[in-house]
């Protein structure tokens, strides 16, 4: 007893819970069916002021039920004479709206009407909660309004959407001074609810009397039907719960996903669409329901379009390639799959892949390999790609069949052939490199190729190893470059440079013999006439005295000659290595062993500190800088001699030292400055400045140059003195 009281308690409390929750869902659909008819009569509502202000309003007969409107009266036509001469009057959307709701509003009890921020008509000013909507229209907060409310002592559905301003209305409106697009006002429909509510009254009552009698017949057989009841209750609820979960799934995956979505009939009439494919296309949901697929695709005619449906009905096709068109006229390219549902009249369900950006990867990969195709097969350069081990080829350009002597084709069939037509003396170096060197990145060689015919060709070898992109292994890029004319110049040149050496060394080696010997027999006539000038004292007239004294100055120059050539054969001669050499030390050094020649020509030199540090020899430095400042001091004017010795760098790798004097100068146009640097050049008599024989800048550009510098003058003329400039390299760091 206890137990069937608790069933029974707990059956009266189910179906009691089950009627209240059936009665609440009735409820949830006499709104939603009355929600439903007011989007229905709104759309029509709208597609009738669309279309009467499309057409810039309606002309008709006035009647006393239409007069002219009052508040149009600025418009010049608003009323015109007929053909036949009746006089028509201008009606607008919201005054044929309006008259509309009042003759024949009985007909279907549905009240629609247009209400604006500025009314024209007194009538159509918004109440409070349609002026509420408006403020949110504007503010951008909502699209639309909706609420149940009683009119007249009746309830009713009031569905309240935005009214923009658009081109057509500018002609009734325009003098208001909105801009289209701007909120000018609202449309609402205003649906009677009692019919709903009479027949879900109907329903709840049916449902009241079936779940009593359900109740009755559990108390007769509570037991039972108790235990039958609950079982089935749990399943409903089980089978409830997974179609709302897969309503839910469903609507979750189609308006999250990325893809744009579509259900058509089996017509191409779409009837569901993402927001996915809304935002790609450029319409709204609202307007994509009212298209086919024919309106979308820029690819396909209408009887195309059909043809395809038929095939997907059928089975045959469900993923291919399109083009679909945006409200703008922007073509993209889509990809399409699909699935054919028989039931509801035949439904066809459409994702739409958005793959603009894989076409155009496409089309770019297909050009750069067009590209990269005709630079390798028009180059004189092998070019190929391999595995990084080699033992398979990918790609080889024609280039090869011209230095090889073999076909690409035959290389790649086998692979392991490359190594036996490479030189025999070159073949084990060039294959122990590639294997030492594999996975190191980058490496090259030089090495000889026996072609079929016999000929030999010198390659120039160069592999770079660039890992895939995509995760794959490393491959081999490779250029072979013809180098067989370079090496047979390269030949030559080396045989001319080592016979050049020779003689430069022979030339050398007998410049320094014969001036070391030359001076011997030089010696003994100025001994000898020397000796004889003394012996013959007071013996000799002045004609024998010029005589004996005419040969002992030629023999007196000719030695200096010999000895500044055996100096200038003795440039290079230096076994010493070269050593870092400080030049302001060897700058100082010469400054000091100039020091009595300074004073008699009252000379000031100047220098610039600090100077660098060179690689050299220090002997061979010091007689340039000895040698540039001596003759500053020996070609000087009437004026004090002034001397400036300053550096500074010249590029990243080299010092320029400059030697500024305010002598004698040079003239300018006729070459002196090359021509000062000859072999016993002078621009003077023998006696003027001093003398000398010519061989001290000659020899100072011997030494600049063995130090891997260069030497040259410069000057603006006669009497504004001259500028001796010098490179030497600078220290590695």
């Amino acid at each position: 007893m206890r137990y069937t009281a608790l069933g029974l308690l707990a059956w009266t409390l189910l179906l009691g819970a089950s009627l209240a929750w059936n009665v609440s869902k009735q409820r949830e659909i006499t709104l939603e069916l009355a929600t439903n008819t007011a989007l229905a009569n709104f759309n029509k509502d709208v597609a009738y002021r669309l279309w009467a202000s499309g057409h810039g309003g309606v002309y008709v007969e006035p009647t006393e039920k239409t007069p002219p409107s009052p508040w149009m009266a600025h418009l010049p036509d608003r009323d015109l004479i007929a053909n036949d001469g009746r006089r028509l009057t201008l009606m607008n959307p919201a005054y044929m709206l309006r008259e509309m709701m009042q003759d024949h509003g009985e007909l279907y009890g549905i009240k629609g009407r247009i209400v604006g921020i500025i009314a024209l008509n007194p009538a159509n000013v918004a109440d409070p909660w349609e002026a509420e909507g408006i403020r949110q229209f504007s503010a951008g907060l909502k699209d639309e309004v909706m609420e149940v409310s009683d009119i007249d002592g009746a309830p009713f559905l009031r569905l309240f959407k935005p009214f923009r301003m658009e081109t057509s209305c500018q002609k009734c409106h325009g003098h208001l001074g909105f801009k289209d697009g701007e909120v000018r006002g609202g449309i609402g429909v205003s649906v009677p609810l009692a019919p709903y509510q009479a027949g879900e009254a109907r329903v709840v009552r049916t449902m009241s009397a079936t779940h009593g009698m359900v109740w009755l017949t559990g108390v007769l057989a509570i037991g039972w039907i108790a235990r039958r009841s609950h079982a089935r209750l749990a399943a409903n609820a089980m089978m409830t719960q997974a179609l709302s979960d897969s309503e839910r799934y469903y609507r979750a995956i189609v308006e999250t996903s990325s893809d744009g979505f579509w259900m058509t009939d089996s017509e191409g009439r779409i009837l569901e669409v993402n927001n996915a494919y809304a935002r790609r296309s450029g319409y709204s949901g609202d307007q994509l329901r009212t298209m086919s697929i024919s309106d979308l695709d820029a690819e396909e005619s209408g009887e195309q379009t059909h043809t395809r449906i038929a095939a997907v009905i059928r089975g045959e096709t469900s993923r291919f390639e399109t083009h679909h068109r945006t409200s703008s006229g922007e073509v993209w390219d889509v990809e399409v799959s699909t699935s054919y549902f028989p039931g509801g009249g035949g439904r066809l369900f459409v994702f739409l892949r958005d793959i603009s950006e894989r076409k155009r990867a496409e089309r770019i990969l297909a050009e750069s390999e067009r590209r990269f195709r005709e630079m390798a097969e028009t180059i004189d350069q092998v070019f190929f790609v391999a595995d990084q081990d080699y033992r398979r080829f990918h790609y080889i350009s024609p280039a090869f069949s011209r230095l090889w002597g073999h076909e690409p084709a035959e290389l790649m069939a086998n692979p392991s052939l490359w190594p036996a037509w490479i030189h025999p003396d070159d073949r084990e170096p060039v294959i122990s490199l590639v294997a030492s060197r594999i996975g190191s990145g980058e490496y090259g060689s030089e090495f000889r190729v026996v072609r079929p015919d016999g000929s030999v060709v010198w390659l120039h070898a160069k592999s770079f190893e660039v890992a895939d992109p995509a995760g794959g292994p490393t491959y081999t890029l490779g250029f072979h470059t013809d180098i067989t004319q370079a090496k047979a110049v390269e030949e030559e040149l080396r045989d001319k440079n080592q016979a050049l050496q020779r003689s430069n060394a022979e030339l050398e080696s007998f410049a320094y013999v014969a001036s070391h010997d030359l001076r011997e027999p030089l010696r003994n006539v100025t001994s000898f006439s020397t000796l004889l000038a003394r012996r013959l004292e007071g013996k000799l007239n002045d004609d024998e005295r010029d005589y004996i004294k005419i040969v002992t100055d030629a023999a007196n120059r000719m030695d200096s000659l010999v000895r500044d050539l055996l100096e200038v054969s003795r440039v290079g001669r230096s076994e010493r290595a070269m050593v870092p050499v400080s030049l302001n030390e060897l700058a100082n050094s010469a400054r000091d062993g100039l020091r009595s020649q300074m004073q008699a020509a009252d000379a000031r030199l100047d220098i610039a500190s600090p100077l660098p540090t060179v690689m050299g020899n220090d002997d061979e430095l010091y007689r340039v800088l000895l040698n540039l400042l001596g003759n500053a001091l020996k070609y000087h004017g009437s004026e004090p001699v002034r001397i400036v010795l300053d550096c500074r760098a010249d590029g990243p790798e080299m010092w320029r030292f400059t030697v500024a004097d305010n002598g004698i100068g040079l003239e300018t146009g006729k070459g002196y400055e090359e021509r000062i640097f000859g072999l016993f050049q002078r621009l003077h008599q023998r006696d003027e400045y001093g003398g000398g024989t010519g061989i001290g800048l000659p020899v100072c550009r011997k030494i600049v140059e063995r130090h891997g510098g260069r030497i040259w003058a410069e000057s603006e003329g006669p009497g504004k003195g001259t500028r001796v400039i010098f490179t030497l390299p600078k220290l590695p760091d």
